[in-house]
């Protein structure tokens, strides 16, 4: 095991953890803003809206196209992940790609089947959840604002699921593990900060906190179980970005935090009822890719020994 043994090398003590985490965002504010003011500059405002009524960093309150507005918000994204590339080996004295797996490599195969496993066990449920509740839908088949979306969306939403999974799954979790040794505690504290970021999205405020929640801990507890046996979080990369996209290209609903022109509209969102099928599609990801790498759950509650890398 290599990816969270390998905290214990380099330049990790944990006021550093705390200043990157610090800076990144300030860092990164000020490049990601320049397309916002140069996009609300240039584009008129929307018949009936008023100044006051229009927030820079939410293009579609001033009448934005989606697409376009999505590229903007993903780009603030990029801006972090540059940052934290950037100022990772300065502060840590290693290549960012350690935080990955602990080594300097990259393994792009992983990233790919997670995306693949992903993308193809969310469409099968998607496609029998359309054509047995298929008044429940509309079809909003619309090439000339499908394609642009689709385009944005596989080109740089897995920026987005990137920065997300180095941060969590990689960059918090070897924080926790420098400083307790535990792979429990590295799969419980960066799923609960990762549900905790989510707390502010649009879904929260119409359906509640509690509600929603379970949500984000269930999928977060699922990548962090799977970066810890795999020795890695490349494959969590690959499931959160094939997740990002097939929401924002494929289905999307009035209070999703991603607002896209996707093909399906779901009228109406029953909490309650989504929660069994949410849970069964991770536990077939996880099933899937579990089996093709033969992991041994027993990793999970063996102590991080510093020197084993």
């Amino acid at each position: 095991m290599k990816h969270l043994e390998s905290a214990f090398k380099g330049e990790n003590e944990w006021w550093k953890y705390l200043l990157m985490l610090t800076i990144i965002p300030f860092f990164a504010q000020l490049p990601a803003a320049i397309p916002f003011l140069i996009a609300r500059a240039i584009t008129d405002l929307p018949e009936g809206v008023k100044e006051e009524d229009v927030s820079l960093m939410l293009p579609e309150t001033y009448g934005l196209n989606s697409s376009v507005g999505l590229a903007l918000m993903v780009f603030v994204f990029i801006c972090m992940l540059i940052a934290f590339v950037v100022l990772y080996k300065p502060f840590h004295g290693q290549s960012f790609k350690n935080v990955l797996n602990g080594t300097n490599t990259i393994r792009w195969r992983r990233i790919i089947i997670g995306f693949a496993v992903c993308f193809v066990v969310e469409a099968f449920f998607l496609v029998t959840d359309y054509y047995l509740n298929i008044n429940d839908y509309e079809m909003r088949l619309n090439w000339d604002a499908l394609i642009p979306l689709a385009i944005v969306s596989f080109l740089l939403i897995p920026f987005q699921s990137a920065y997300e999974e180095i941060m969590f799954r990689g960059y918090i979790a070897r924080g926790v593990a420098r400083l307790t040794r535990n792979r429990l505690a590295v799969i419980i504290i960066p799923t609960i900060l990762f549900a905790l970021l989510h707390a502010f999205n649009p879904e929260v405020d119409k359906h509640g906190f509690w509600m929603m929640m379970p949500f984000y801990a269930i999928v977060g507890l699922s990548y962090a179980i799977i970066s810890v046996l795999d020795d890695g979080i490349e494959i969590a990369i690959g499931l959160h970005a094939a997740n990002n996209v097939f929401s924002s290209v494929f289905v999307t609903t009035e209070d999703s935090a991603l607002k896209t022109d996707a093909l399906l509209f779901l009228k109406e969102v029953n909490v309650p009822e989504e929660i069994l099928p949410f849970i069964i599609v991770q536990v077939i990801i996880f099933a899937a890719i579990a089996f093709k790498y033969r992991w041994k759950i027993k990793t999970l509650f063996t102590k991080i020994e510093v020197g084993k890398v």
